[in-house]
């Protein structure tokens, strides 16, 4: 016993569209807590005997590492 199956058998359901929703939730800006942080604490490193300002200042790295550890604007980071 044979049985064949032609495009014209298998009927899917394409008529409906199927519509995915976000997953949000309605949280008050004030409920959040930004933690700051620095990205390098080099005061804690020179306490514990890791003095690297010598070696950021021949790489010219000081700049970079003031600009990682420049302000933080909560307000701009709870808005995102």
């Amino acid at each position: 016993m044979e049985t064949s199956t032609s495009s014209s058998d298998m009927n899917l359901n394409t008529g409906s569209s199927y519509e995915i929703k976000p997953k949000t939730m309605a949280i008050p800006l004030e409920s959040f807590e930004v933690q700051v942080e620095s990205a390098v604490d080099f005061a804690s490193l020179k306490r514990n005997g890791m003095n690297l300002d010598a070696l950021m200042g021949a790489q010219q790295l000081s700049a970079y590492f003031s600009m990682l550890n420049g302000p933080i604007y909560v307000k701009l980071v709870k808005d995102f």
